[in-house]
Order: structure tokens, then sequence, then C-alpha cells
């Protein structure tokens, strides 16, 4: 049995939140928690995948700390000590993190997945140029979080994980064993996952109006500087002179977000293009009498939906 939009499974320590097929409105403003919206128009959202501002948050802020504790340790006298942390610790552990996270950062992009509002079809395209066609209301995404117990206490974690059907297999469904093309994201599980879904399923279903615009483009035309006052100022604005101090302030100065604006700048400066002759006239537009409609299931569904967000 394929689970539908709405249903939810749960254990002790799990729970699994299913959000599509039938994708029907989860309630949640649509928010790109994780940036992965590159590029929008009125026939198609490109959606793709390079998450490492946190890997690099957490290796500069443990570069940070290595280095703060071999200075205080080489200020006590203790030299040898602190040459032999800063050997092990920064050029061992540390540099060996590094290493493996430039290695990451350095590969190529991936293509992005290519959502077509006007014939509801979503084009999956390999590194290798390799590419298919999914009708839309076969895509499966569901919302699966977990809560981690320790010695400090209940740690939870989640994501958002959209499955697509494998090429000559675009008309089946989905089932707990069978093998599909998945993206995967981290916004948290739960209601920040529903949001993320969101900017894909408002797309399809509301228009490109109804989801923010391509996290690529954010401050573009901007320097550095003038892009962290203006994201500094609307800090001020939604939390306050010193949650916007604590964070966008001395935050962007402890873990280096200058260098690593710069860094995501000019690694998304060129977002990969879908190219393949079929694909590009796949994703021109089309009249409005040819659009795809959506399935009666699924318009049912949608204004069921709706009424109990209405009567909320």
């Amino acid at each position: 049995m394929t689970e539908h939009a709405g249903e939810v499974e749960q254990g002790l320590l799990w729970k699994q939140e299913h959000l599509a097929p039938m994708p029907i409105p989860t309630g949640q403003p649509a928010s790109d928690l994780m940036n992965i919206i590159w590029r929008k128009n009125e026939i198609f959202l490109d959606i793709g995948s390079f998450a490492m501002a946190a890997g690099w948050l957490t290796l500069h802020m443990g570069t940070v700390l290595v280095l703060a504790v071999s200075a205080w340790v080489a200020s006590t006298g203790d030299y040898w000590l602190s040459l032999a942390m800063l050997a092990f610790m920064g050029g061992g552990l540390m540099g060996t993190l590094w290493y493996l996270f430039i290695k990451q950062w350095r590969k190529p992009l991936t293509p992005p997945i290519r959502f077509n509002r006007q014939r509801r079809e979503v084009c999956i395209t390999e590194p290798d140029g390799n590419y298919w066609f999914v009708p839309w209301e076969r895509v499966y995404a569901i919302a699966p979080s977990v809560t981690n117990l320790g010695t400090y206490g209940a740690t939870k974690h989640g994501s958002l994980v959209v499955w697509f059907p494998l090429k000559g297999q675009e008309h089946e469904t989905y089932g707990p064993n069978k093998k599909g093309w998945v993206l995967m994201v981290n916004p948290g599980g739960g209601i920040s996952s529903m949001a993320q879904w969101e900017c894909i399923r408002s797309f399809m279903e509301e228009g490109p109006d109804a989801v923010p615009e391509p996290s690529v483009t954010r401050n573009r035309g901007m320097s550095l500087w003038q892009s962290f006052t203006h994201d500094f100022m609307q800090a001020v604005k939604s939390r306050g002179w010193l949650l916007a101090f604590l964070w966008e302030g001395l935050g962007s100065v402890v873990f280096n977000g200058f260098l690593l604006e710069h860094l995501l700048r000019k690694k998304l400066a060129h977002i990969p293009d879908l190219t393949a002759p079929e694909v590009v006239d796949w994703s021109k537009p089309l009249p409005p009498a040819q659009w795809a409609k959506r399935s009666p299931e699924l318009e049912k569904a949608i204004a069921e939906r709706e009424a109990e967000l209405a009567a909320v």
C-alpha cells in the first residue's frame, strides 16, 4: 500500500509524515530553508542542492577553538604542549577534515531537478546527461524525523526526502523496497520539512509568485559589505538589535561569514542548465489551453484540505 499526504507513521523515537503523493497543502508557508531553489520562472522551477554552509561553520569554529586553546596553553609557558596540540588537533584532525571538505566543495554541481508546472511533469537529469520525465502526481515526499537520547538530553533530527521513479518506471508507484531517484535535504523535519516542501508544491499547484526567489540570486549586484548591511538591517527588523548584533554581527566575524559568502557566490555563479534538445523543447512555454490539469482525485483532495485549513 502506498501512503498518501497527511498520513503519519510513528514509533517510540521516530516519526514519518507523508507529504505526497496527492500533494495537498501542508498549511505551512513556503520557505526555502536549505536554499535549494536555483532557477524560477513562469514555466519551471529548478531545484538543486549545495548545502555545505553548516560544514563550513562547524569546521571554522573547530579551527578557532583549536587555535584558542593552543594559544592559551602557550601563554602558560608550555610551548611544546602547545605545538603538539597544533600538530595533532590542528594539522592532523582539522587539517584532514578541511581536506575532505574542500575536496567535496570542488566537485562540479549536479544538474538540477526541473519541475514544469505547465506540463505537470518533472525532469530528472543524471550527471552523465541521461534524463527522463516523471508525472508530477507520481512524486513521493516524506518528512522523517528521529529523536536521539544522549548524555545531554534528547535531540531531534529530521529531513525532507523526495522520491522519483527511475527511467522506464515513470508511471509506477512508490514501494518500501522500490529503488528510485532520491533528493534529500535536512531542514529539520516536521514543520521545517513541510515549509521546504511547500516551495515545490506551491510552485506546481499555485504558481511562481507563491514561492521565494532563487537563493543564488539573493543580494546579487551588491558587494559583500552591502549584502551584510542589508541582511543586518533585515535581522534588526525581525529580531531586534541585540539578536541581530549577536548573530549577524559577531556570528559573521566568528564564523567568517564574509569569506563563506564570497566562496558561495563563486561556486553558484554558474548554475548548470539542462541542455538536451528534448529537454529544452520540453521547457518551452505552452499555450494555456494545452496546460496539463490536475487529476480529479487531486482536485478533490486539495479542495477538502483547503476547507480544513480555512476552518482552523
